[in-house]
């Protein structure tokens, strides 16, 4: 039996594509499930269409994230904390604490999209990248100063 897949599903195939199965496993826990279509014409033409959207809406999103990325890239962050000696941070820089100074410039992120090696625990400045799409990141300055 063929049919087409509408989502991944493990062992057997990824969305979209056309795959050959027992006729008992398609019939019984594929297609009930709907994981999946029977191969027609129509069926094949209609996840053709799927796949074209899906592509167009991945270049759009692609091409949104990276005027962002021109927008943001450069972006400088002050953030004050309390330092002890050897200008060693009570505490540490987190990429929450990222996020929030970010919304503080009306640049909304989610904390997931921005990435640190580690987590700041010294003075001074950081280059901290955020991945707005995958393939495409800016990088902003995060400079951290004692509090006074």
């Amino acid at each position: 039996m063929e049919l087409i897949l509408l989502q991944d599903v493990e062992k057997v195939g990824r969305k979209g594509e056309v795959i050959r199965v027992r006729d008992g496993f398609g019939r019984n826990f594929l297609l009930p499930q709907n994981l999946a279509l029977v191969a027609t014409k129509e069926n094949r033409r209609f996840v053709d269409d799927l796949k074209a959207r899906a592509a167009k809406r991945a270049a759009q999103e692609k091409a949104e994230a990276e005027t962002l990325a021109k927008k943001i890239q450069g972006v400088k962050i002050t953030l004050e904390r309390a330092a002890g000696e050897q200008d060693k941070l009570f505490g540490s820089v987190t990429a929450e604490d990222i996020r929030e100074a970010l919304a503080e410039k009306k640049h909304a992120f989610d904390k997931k999209q921005i990435h640190l090696k580690e987590p700041i625990r010294h003075l001074g400045t950081f280059s901290v990248t955020l991945e707005l799409y995958p393939q495409v990141k800016a990088a902003v300055s995060v400079e951290v100063v004692a509090k006074s």
